[in-house]
């Protein structure tokens, strides 16, 4: 719906910037400049930023908001769109479009029509200057489609602010939906070993398949969201999502809901991999620290929050155990509705190809083109490209490599972490199920208190944003994101270690309570760095970046939620939480090696947006 009412606002919006000559007009207002006809012809002033508060504020803070701080000089370009829509090789051009084209918001831009003036596109920069000739746009074989310039209420970066705060709740809402279903399962795992007469290690199953298709399902969503754009995969996502797990609450046996909860974590694993790229369409490199902080708040809340009332369903006798799944269906319709309903395509190649193609209809010149469509590459080899990237990445990218691994690490301790809850607080300190999902909202309390650690960084970062502007940088290097992660690593061994040799019936239960505050403050804090480093070293393939790490950390959890129970009935609570600590203690370095050595290893990298 929003998609469709989008395009209809760039039509709109195009119709105003089309001026014709004869009209005499005065003061036609885009982005940046102001038109009018003197002197027998179209002349144009740029916008002073002191006839406009808004410009005025988006000088000073880069575009946005009084929150984002110094700017980073966000200009657009058409090679840096022709890059992002996920060619692995380069950036094929047309050979009589080179030398690289620049913005020319010109008095007269022609197109088929001179009666016509249109502002904000390209042409070859050779030989064009202000005041181009008729002929001179007679000649080239496309005119390329992009924004014109910072300003442009078409790129999703200068929408409103409540506008793009309202979109990254839904975005991540869609995320809290897929990972709600990862927990609220394995609170009934007791009464459906009753009902299939399995195992527990075998109904442990289910839900580990579902981590591991969220894992698998990522390296296909992610990169075709880079090529079609995100609303054209969210929503089909999300209905196949309510369809599997319908099929999962309808299972008449454990090889049913296995195979069900596969095929629905396949399904669910876009808004997960594919959220850090809305984001990155949607906030400046500086804003993505609150930006990332919300959506990491409100992601987490789904695994942590969802054991509640699954426990309390599962310990109701006139409420069948299946509700645990019906009440997924209905959050993910929820959600669904607000998308479909509210959240706009934020996909900036795709928005050029619907501007050049209502430019197309607009104007009657079919030498309007959007980036997407110069480029000679077919679409499915595109699509193809795109969906190796991630494995690409994985094997060749030192920075993925090194997040994998810890990413991975943190996720079966989170996991482990959540499974031992029930032995802990069940075994010694004698809990209900549902003071059992009670108790796990300590780590999301220390989620909460992680937050607290936003205007920190971004007392840091603003720094290192004024430094580089000294040293003739518009931007920080990628290592500035690292703050938070810094901040919170040393947390969770601590919290490990801590909740490990303190639940025991002689200490209160409040006590592993403090420690489970404190890792919720660490996990938190490094998986807000974590999105945001890579969205910002990697920035225009962000989605394939974290699939790759997105793949392995889940598949690694999905494989440790199944067997956690063998290494606390093996081990003990006290040794399995000690060899947790010690392998995060071990990787303890990563976040800080980064911070001093990442820009010497994104020197290696082939694909890292902002190289030093």
């Amino acid at each position: 719906m929003q998609s469709y009412l989008q395009y209809r606002r760039i039509y709109k919006q195009l119709e105003k910037q089309i001026v014709v000559k004869d009209e005499r007009p005065e003061n036609v207002w885009t982005s940046e400049r102001r038109y009018s006809y003197r002197d027998g012809r179209i002349q144009s002033d740029w916008i002073e930023g002191e006839e406009d508060e808004g410009a005025r504020r988006r000088k000073e803070h880069g575009n946005l908001t009084p929150m984002s701080g110094p700017a980073f000089l966000p200009r657009h370009s058409t090679r840096q769109h022709m890059e992002r829509d996920g060619d692995v090789e380069r950036a094929d051009y047309d050979p009589e479009i080179q030398p690289d084209p620049q913005t020319l918001n010109t008095q007269e831009t022609l197109g088929g029509t001179t009666n016509m003036m249109l502002t904000g596109v390209e042409r070859p920069a050779d030989g064009v200057a202000d005041g181009a000739t008729d002929d001179l746009a007679q000649k080239d074989k496309f005119i390329v489609v992009t924004y014109e310039g910072d300003y442009d209420p078409v790129d999703p970066h200068n929408w409103p602010f409540f506008l793009r705060l309202g979109y990254t709740i839904i975005v991540s809402l869609i995320a809290l939906t897929m990972l709600w279903a990862t927990t609220i399962d394995s609170t009934v795992n007791a009464s459906a070993r009753a009902v299939f007469r399995t195992s527990y290690e075998l109904e442990s199953v289910p839900t580990g398949v579902y981590l591991i298709g969220i894992g698998i399902g990522g390296l296909l969503m992610a990169p075709i969201s880079e090529v079609i754009g995100r609303n054209a995969v969210y929503i089909p996502s999300l209905f196949l999502f309510m369809l599997f797990t319908m099929g999962t609450g309808l299972a008449k046996n454990v090889g049913q809901r296995i195979a069900c909860r596969f095929l629905a974590g396949f399904c669910g694993s876009t808004p997960v991999v594919a959220a850090a790229g809305s984001l990155v369409d949607l906030w400046s490199r500086i804003e993505r620290i609150y930006a990332f902080s919300l959506y990491s708040t409100l992601a987490f809340m789904g695994p942590l929050v969802a054991p509640t009332p699954g426990s309390f369903i599962n310990q109701q006798p006139v409420i069948n155990w299946r509700w645990v799944d019906w009440i997924t269906i209905i959050l993910a319709g929820l959600v669904l509705g607000l998308v479909v309903l509210f959240l706009p395509e934020t996909y900036s190649p795709l928005l050029l190809r619907w501007k050049a193609k209502q430019l197309r209809r607009l104007t009657g010149d079919n030498r309007y083109r959007a980036p997407l469509e110069v480029k000679k590459i077919p679409f499915f080899r595109r699509l193809g490209h795109a969906l190796y990237r991630p494995l690409i990445f994985f094997a060749t990218e030192p920075i993925i490599m090194v997040f994998t691994v810890y990413l991975s690490a943190l996720f079966i301790v989170l996991y482990t972490w959540i499974s031992g809850y029930v032995f802990i607080y069940q075994g010694i300190y004698k809990f209900n199920e549902g003071q059992v999902g009670m108790a796990l909202l300590g780590v999301a309390v220390g989620v909460l208190l992680g937050n607290l650690f936003v205007p920190l960084a971004l007392k840091f970062l603003r720094k290192d944003i004024r430094r580089a502007h000294a040293r003739g940088k518009p931007r920080p290097d990628p290592e500035v994101s690292l703050y938070m992660a810094m901040f919170g690593a040393p947390a969770i061994p601590i919290s490990l270690f801590w909740m490990g040799w303190t639940a025991r019936p002689s200490i209160s239960f409040w006590c592993p309570l403090g420690a489970s505050v404190l890792f919720g403050v660490g996990v938190f804090c490094i998986f807000v760095s974590s999105f945001q480093y890579v969205a910002d070293a990697f920035e225009f393939h962000a989605a394939s970046a974290l699939a790759s790490i997105h793949m392995f950390r889940f598949v690694a959890a999905g494989v440790m939620r199944v067997i956690a129970r063998i290494f606390y009935d093996n081990v003990g609570i006290p040794w399995t939480l000690t060899i947790l600590g010690l392998i995060l203690t071990a990787l303890l370095p990563v976040p800080y090696v980064l911070y001093w050595y990442g820009p010497v290893i994104r020197g290696w990298s082939r694909y890292s947006a902002i190289s030093s």
